[in-house]
């Protein structure tokens, strides 16, 4: 009994404030710009650096290994996705909250200690806190997707209509305001998720049935379920270049893009709505989504656009 007792406060000992978990593929130069700003601005906080990679080509891990020798490489075997991968990372994680950034992220001031300090506090108040986000910055410093509404069948329609009525687009969440106090989100982008370790026990991660998107948003959908709030706090300063990881992420509407949003769509929906709603959902489609999905395909000449048809 001595031995176990002992064994456990050495455990705690151990533990780190914070773990910061980053999945990378093939993003070796942003990868390394993103710890160099970690590096740079993290102070007053006991913090590990875990980098799960998704079977990169490009040398990330022979660059960690010679630049950053203490981070805590971890290779997924294989390209895994992003809330796989995650899950991996936070399996591994020792902190009482875990930091999930993305590898195409540059801190700019310590924000992981604000993120450290605000939990604390929130928790000590009594919030049971799910997430935390900031309101994230573009290369430009404006401000950029840094949270959103749950996907539901209305905002699906209403997402629909505005590809061929713009003036129904809402730019709230694409260009979200600066904020002086808390403000409560339906879920926070995937790109800068501050979780208490605890959560991630009890609510079991990402669903490892998404590849990448809207895997965050079902996450959060739970945490809701859960009571959890997800709260995105004013302090933290994180620039997102966005979609580093993501071959022909330069363009908006590539077909890559598009098949991975498209099929987590399809999952969150079988998983969330009504199944009385799916029929109806897939006539909207067929006679909102599919005409400008051949429009964008005559349009550009690429029969790739013609993939997206069936999935939905």
């Amino acid at each position: 009994m001595k031995g176990r007792t002992d064994n456990h406060k050495n455990m705690e000992a151990m533990k780190k404030d914070v773990s910061v978990i980053i999945v990378n593929y093939n993003t070796k130069g942003l990868l390394r710009d993103c710890i160099t700003s970690i590096r740079k601005n993290t102070h007053y906080v006991d913090y590990e650096i875990i980098v799960v990679d998704n079977a990169s080509s490009d040398g990330s891990i022979d660059m960690l290994k010679q630049d950053f020798p203490d981070v805590i490489a971890v290779d997924a075997g294989g390209n895994l996705g992003f809330g796989r991968a995650n899950n991996i990372g936070m399996k591994t994680a020792s902190g009482k909250y875990l930091f999930l950034l993305n590898s195409d992220t540059l801190l700019l001031n310590n924000a992981i200690k604000e993120f450290y300090d605000n939990a604390e506090r929130l928790l000590t108040e009594g919030y049971r806190i799910g997430a935390m986000g900031a309101i994230l910055l573009d290369r430009n410093h404006d401000t950029c997707h840094s949270y959103g509404h749950f996907i539901t069948p209305a905002g699906e329609l209403k997402e629909l209509m505005t590809k061929y009525f713009r003036f129904l687009k809402d730019h709230s969440n694409t260009n979200p305001s600066r904020i002086k106090d808390n403000l409560d989100v339906d879920y926070i982008t995937g790109a800068d998720m501050f979780i208490p370790a605890e959560v991630f026990h009890q609510t079991g991660g990402f669903d490892p049935d998404f590849f990448m998107y809207c895997e965050e948003v079902d996450w959060q959908k739970r945490m809701e379920e859960a009571g959890l709030r997800r709260i995105v706090i004013a302090g933290p300063e994180i620039i997102h270049l966005e979609g580093g990881s993501e071959k022909g992420s330069s363009n908006y509407w590539s077909p890559n893009r598009l098949v991975n949003l498209y099929t987590s769509r399809k999952i969150y929906r079988k998983k969330h709505y009504n199944k009385m709603m799916l029929p109806v959902f897939r006539v909207m489609y067929f006679l909102l989504d599919i005409p400008a999905l051949l429009g964008i395909s005559l349009l550009s000449r690429r029969k790739a656009y013609l993939r997206l048809i069936n999935l939905k």
